[in-house]
């Protein structure tokens, strides 16, 4: 019998996020001086206010939206009965990427922001808040196997 990890494609898209932040950090502090476009200190103090803003909106919606779809995971009809571990592993796959999709557009603010000429302190906070929100939203065996405990149980009372 061959054990795999349900949620190998979850962790897949978390260490692709990761990396894809960690390569960027390690880009714009080595060659990203060269390549900023200085906007006027006005507008550039405009757009970070913007991008700060919505970073801190986007972390706690994240969360929210990862609730909602851990919810709706659980509470989706089952289409095929005989499959529901596959049908699990895909639903909650979808969770992970959107919720690390979202800090993705967290850590390209960060860029964004550096690129039109601010600081390196900026871009690290903007950076490091991707990083630890793709930290907390990252696959946790726990919440799948919940999905997994709904379907069981309602698989056994419509066999009832």
């Amino acid at each position: 019998m061959k054990a795999t990890n349900p949620l190998i494609f979850s962790w897949l898209i978390t260490a692709f996020v990761l990396t894809l932040l960690s390569a960027g950090f390690i880009f714009v502090n080595f060659y990203g001086a060269s390549f900023q476009q200085p906007l006027i200190e006005s507008d550039r103090l405009f757009w970070r206010t913007i991008f700060y803003a919505l970073a801190i909106l986007i972390l706690p919606l994240t969360n929210l939206l990862r609730y909602i779809f851990l919810r709706l995971n659980q509470t989706m009809p089952l289409l095929e009965q005989k499959n529901f571990e596959k049908i699990a592993q895909r639903r909650y796959t979808l969770t992970v990427a959107v919720s690390q999709s979202m800090m993705l557009l967290i850590g390209s603010f960060g860029e964004i922001i550096f690129y039109f000429g601010d600081t390196i302190n900026s871009f690290h906070i903007l950076t490091g808040l991707a990083m630890l929100g793709g930290f907390l939203y990252r696959p946790k065996n726990g919440e799948y196997q919940q999905i997994i405990d709904v379907f069981t149980d309602t698989l056994e009372n419509e066999n009832e």
